[in-house]
């Protein structure tokens, strides 16, 4: 009877233990390169998609997995006879997973990237969604960010200066927004300083330390 409950107690805490592990999907499936797929543009902006993809790979690198050129990756696509990013993510995920021999894949979708110019103050802002999946579909990661950005005018005694400066600042972010540095940052916030960040892959130099760490107790 001792022994019965011993093993009950024992299957309660592993039980506990992966359901306290957000992360426990991708711990358990650890995928050594990510598939990142072309971005889905729900914003009005046609450059949103590329630019995204500008940002992301070096940071997925960076973070010890292997990322399939984003290039190669649309060409290869488009020799399947797939041009648009929205058909692209309805495939299914074993076909795409097999295609590049990838193990895990990652959808972007951008719901917002807009520079809206209210007044005499400009604010520039991008909505981004992130989910990975492995080579079966099953959901490893997911992260959404939202972030804005409103040049700052700096302070003047003369509120008639202030307001001149604040029209140059919104003039410059309309005809320049940063939307470049807006996503990194929220590709460094989903990935990287948010709580239960991206484990780090196999080719970096934690990977070991951090798979010999217990991740629930």
């Amino acid at each position: 009877m001792t022994l019965i409950l011993c093993t009950i107690a024992f299957a309660g805490c592993a039980n506990n233990s992966v359901k306290d592990d957000p992360l426990a999907s991708f711990h358990a499936s650890k995928p050594a390169s990510i598939l990142v797929l072309p971005v889905v543009n729900k914003s009005v902006d046609v450059m949103a998609g590329s630019s995204v993809l500008t940002t992301l790979p070096q940071l997925l690198g960076e973070r010890g997995y292997y990322v399939f050129p984003v290039h190669t990756v649309k060409t290869l696509l488009e020799m399947e006879g797939l041009y648009e990013a929205q058909r692209v993510h309805e495939q299914p995920v074993e076909t795409l997973a097999s295609l590049f021999g990838a193990d895990a894949i990652l959808y972007v979708t951008v719901h917002s990237w807009t520079s809206k110019y209210v007044l005499i103050q400009t604010t520039t802002e991008v909505d981004l969604e992130y989910i990975i999946t492995n080579r079966v579909g099953e959901p490893l990661y997911q992260r959404r960010q939202k972030l804005r950005y409103t040049p700052d005018s700096g302070q003047s005694n003369s509120l008639l200066d202030q307001l001149i400066v604040s029209a140059i600042s919104a003039a410059v972010e309309r005809a320049d927004p940063q939307y470049i540095p807006l996503t990194r940052e929220a590709n460094a916030r989903a990935f990287i300083t948010t709580s239960n960040p991206l484990p780090p892959g196999p080719y970096s130099l934690s990977y070991e330390k951090y798979y010999a760490t217990p991740k629930a107790d």
